[in-house]
């Protein structure tokens, strides 16, 4: 004889399963946060040891940047077990934590997210338009002056994440191939690994970069989850 199964206990034994999965990703993506916490310490304290400026200079950039990862990190821990997030809300965090890393009050600056068109995209896609907004507002508070817009604009498959301050912007002749540092060549790779690229817009006097990424993966998810038959 078959045991009878109450249905009204199945909800309760799948509520647990998804806490527990719950409960195995917050470990996990609070392990990573704490190696890469550590990890831009230790970069930190070599860069303070050491006597060569040049050394010195390249230790304190690549702590920066890994300081990058791991707040975009933090905030994706926020967004785990969900197959599809708006890109929006995520991005309206991520600024809010740079403001407060970035600058300093004193100075009077702001980074501000000016457009956001909605679009839904793939978990495993936040984390690299995570660092790409990331890495080119770093880069304005750095090189650039004043304050700093971010705009987020859908074009067609894709997407544009345009950021501009209120500096001179780059020189005559900036090649991100040939100048460019570590910041600006992790940007180039990552715009190449979501099929787009990265441009300076020389129709502006002040300091504008533009990131294109595809968008076609998330746009056939979104179709997929709105037509069942697709």
């Amino acid at each position: 004889m078959m045991p009878h199964i109450h249905t009204e206990q199945m909800p309760s034994m799948r509520d647990g399963e998804d806490t527990w999965q719950k409960l195995q990703l917050h470990e996990i993506h609070h392990r990573i946060r704490n190696c890469l916490n550590l990890i831009c310490c230790t970069l930190q304290l070599q860069a303070l040891r050491s006597a060569n400026k040049e050394a010195s200079r390249a230790l304190s950039t690549a702590a920066d940047r890994i300081q990058s990862f791991a707040r975009v990190q933090g905030l994706l821990e926020g967004q785990a077990g969900r197959r599809r997030t708006e890109l929006t809300p995520y991005i309206t965090s991520l600024v809010r934590d740079l403001q407060v890393v970035l600058l300093d009050p004193v100075d009077g600056r702001d980074i501000r997210l000016i457009r956001a068109d909605p679009v839904h995209v793939p978990e495993d896609e936040l984390a690299p338009l995570g660092s790409i907004v990331a890495e080119l507002v770093t880069n304005s508070v750095k090189y650039g002056a004043g304050n700093i817009a971010i705009n987020l604009q859908r074009v067609d498959a894709g997407l544009e994440i345009t950021v501009e301050d209120e500096g001179s912007g780059f020189p005559p002749g900036f090649d991100f191939t040939l100048n460019g540092g570590l910041g600006l060549r992790l940007l180039r790779q990552l715009c190449m690994g979501m099929a787009g690229s990265l441009s300076i817009d020389r129709s502006v006097t002040h300091g504008k970069v533009i990131a294109s990424v595809d968008l076609r993966q998330s746009r056939q998810l979104e179709l997929s989850l709105s037509d069942p038959d697709a």
